[in-house]
């Protein structure tokens, strides 16, 4: 008997349309701290930064192809260098695309703790600092009821552990990983 074999890693697994509006929780957006950019954000996102791109108003977080490149509706097209700290929390469909187009930055992600995944590998091997959480409840965009649960771990990557703040150490279990850079 065929079987059809199931999606796997779309919109994170939960199959809501709307998984790409999901926000990273207000405290811990706080608790992270400032980033430069953030090419994957969304009008409803708490991160801190100086630029953020937004399909919703015409942007592109892989800008014109060249790594670290996004582009900002109506304003231009920037490079983010090896200097500049980048939040990336990307749709599960295309993890591996933003990690390569920013790996040469200084990218904090948060994304699933899930070895079973190529990306999460690289990441991880990347990563100075993994800091693992539990229970995080992602806020759901206007018009869709909070709750759920969120049973996936989840963790902050880091590509300088000098980027955790100690907000962030306070409220997960961190470790160095075997990075070398």
């Amino acid at each position: 008997m065929n079987k059809t074999p199931k999606a796997v890693n779309v919109r994170g697994g939960s199959r809501q349309k709307k998984r790409g509006a999901y926000c990273t929780p207000k405290d811990l957006a706080i608790a992270v701290g400032h980033r430069d950019v953030d090419p994957f954000s969304n009008p409803h996102a708490h991160i801190l930064t100086d630029a953020s791109c937004m399909l919703e108003r015409g942007d592109d977080g892989f800008g014109d192809g060249t790594p670290g490149s996004y582009s900002i509706a109506g304003v231009g097209t920037f490079r983010a260098t090896e200097d500049t700290s980048v939040w990336f929390q990307p749709d599960y469909r295309f993890v591996q695309r933003a990690f390569d187009h920013y790996q040469h930055t200084r990218w904090t992600c948060l994304l699933r703790f899930d070895p079973r995944t190529d990306w999460m590998k690289r990441i991880y091997r990347q990563s100075e600092l993994v800091c693992v959480l539990w229970g995080i409840e992602f806020e759901p965009p206007p018009g869709v009821p909070a709750g759920g649960g969120n049973s996936f771990p989840h963790a902050l990557y880091y590509r300088r552990a000098a980027d955790v703040t100690p907000a962030v150490l306070q409220r997960t279990i961190a470790w160095r990983t075997n990075h070398v850079a």
